[in-house]
């Protein structure tokens, strides 16, 4: 099968290629996650979704970091690969997979040394820390592999053949799911089982990407590159948006762990664990297909055709409303049947968790918009742009709010902060895209005119 020119066929062709398998792949990440969070709550018990979302800013910080090396070197590479520069986009490319080895060893390290400093520092009480320091000492045995299952899809979509990354987690996927039947209902480890059950599914998705990357890659060959701080330097700053994402969706748990710890308690946390578990299959598909639409954008501005540009964001922010709307109407509609997915017996922890998905879920209809954007500015490396955007909508205006809301408004503020602080974004979002990015284009393609 021909593959498609970034620079010249059919922009629908591609978003439609590039973008459905890089959501289905996000869709798989999640699944992860969502099955992990079904097993644990039907099997184990509210204490242990706890214990596990006491663990997410600490694994955030693993996709934090490949997502900062994959997007910032894969960027540099695809306007590499537009400016017809081989070359140089093998060499940030080998960079980066040995950054990527570099990091993922020091985060697995700590994670193994001090689990159980690190689950107190985040928020875990007597009742589950226990439970919490498990999880994490034996994922973190596996943190290089969650930086590699990232970044290696990425260079791969880069390469041209998103759907063979998509097939890799898709593989990945299943093998959490047996495993996590076979570990923690038949041989009954429990949280370790679980903790077990991803940490192999990740290995076995970095090693089938790693595999096409060494025989298969066309354009991307890895050779071992000397350490160029400048460029390293470069490359962090360009992912340093989507870095500070992740980060702060960390940072975000956190706060709302702390502040439902206080005002709830552990059911609270149980059903804000839920909701992150719903939630993850949203953000994944704004953030997929955010990450489909970036090598089209960055391809076409190193090949100076901003027009296409144009077209490929319009498309982008249309598609992305759509789908929160379609994801917002389809969560309330259907809420009882998927909080008890994750509920058993438990009438209590189901009806916190209804009002609060009842609250939370409108941030699903805007959040979309907010990473398209700040996604756009990644790929045309303006990462001040889109890092400034990152920090608005990740750390001051969310954590603002959750020191506000809940004191006015009581538990309910809590759930409310999130869709507030979606709203407040998407105005910065959209005052900077208009004069800044859009104003952008226009004046390169004047010069370019001239």
């Amino acid at each position: 099968m021909k593959k498609l020119d970034l620079g010249k066929d059919s922009l629908t062709k591609i978003i439609l290629k590039f973008g459905i398998p890089s959501i289905f792949t996000m869709w798989i990440y999640s699944l992860y996650n969502i099955v992990d969070g079904i097993f644990i709550g039907k099997f184990l018990g509210a204490n242990e979704i706890a214990a596990v979302n006491i663990v997410i800013p600490f694994t955030n910080i693993s996709f934090a970091l490949g997502i900062m090396i994959a997007v910032g070197g894969g960027t540099i590479i695809a306007i590499r690969l537009g400016e017809q520069n081989l070359k140089e986009a093998n060499r940030i490319y080998s960079l980066s997979i040995q950054f990527f080895m570099v990091l993922g060893g020091i985060l697995g390290t700590i994670g193994i040394i001090f689990p159980r400093q690190i689950v107190k520092l985040l928020g875990a009480n007597e009742v589950i820390i226990d439970s919490a320091q498990n999880y994490l000492f034996i994922i973190s045995f596996f943190t290089l592999f969650y930086l590699l299952s990232y970044g290696l899809e990425i260079f791969i979509r880069i390469e041209g053949n998103p759907a063979y990354s998509m097939l890799c987690n898709f593989a990945g996927a299943i093998i959490n799911i047996v495993l996590d039947y076979i570990f923690i209902v038949h041989f009954h480890w429990g949280i370790k089982g679980a903790a077990f059950a991803t940490g192999m599914a990740q290995l076995g998705t970095a090693l089938s990407l790693a595999w096409y990357l060494v025989f298969k890659a066309k354009k991307l060959k890895f050779s071992a590159t000397k350490f160029d701080l400048k460029s390293i330097g470069t490359l962090c700053f360009n992912g340093s948006s989507e870095f500070l994402t992740e980060i702060a969706t960390g940072i975000v748990i956190m706060a709302f762990n702390i502040n439902i710890m206080k005002m709830i308690g552990e059911k609270g946390v149980s059903a804000f664990g839920i909701i992150g578990y719903i939630s993850t299959l949203v953000t994944m598909t704004m953030i997929g297909f955010s990450q489909g639409l970036q090598p089209i954008i960055s391809y076409n501005y190193g090949a100076e055709k901003y027009d296409r540009i144009k077209k490929v964001l319009k498309i982008g922010m249309g598609t992305v409303f759509v789908l929160g709307v379609i994801f917002y109407l389809g969560i309330n509609f259907f809420s009882n049947s998927i909080i008890s997915m994750f509920v058993k017996n438990d009438e209590n922890l189901f009806a916190i968790t209804k009002e609060a998905v009842r609250l939370y879920s409108f941030t699903y209809v805007l959040m979309g918009i907010n990473i398209i954007v700040s996604s756009y500015f990644t790929a045309i490396e303006d990462a001040l742009l889109s890092a400034f955007l990152s920090v608005l909508r990740g750390m001051l205006f969310i954590n603002t709010l959750l020191y506000i809301f809940p004191r006015v408004l009581g538990s309910r503020g809590i759930w409310l902060s999130a869709p507030t602080n979606e709203a407040m974004t998407l105005i910065f979002s959209f005052l900077i895209f208009y004069t800044i990015g859009i104003k952008r284009i226009d004046t390169s393609r004047l010069e370019l005119a001239k």
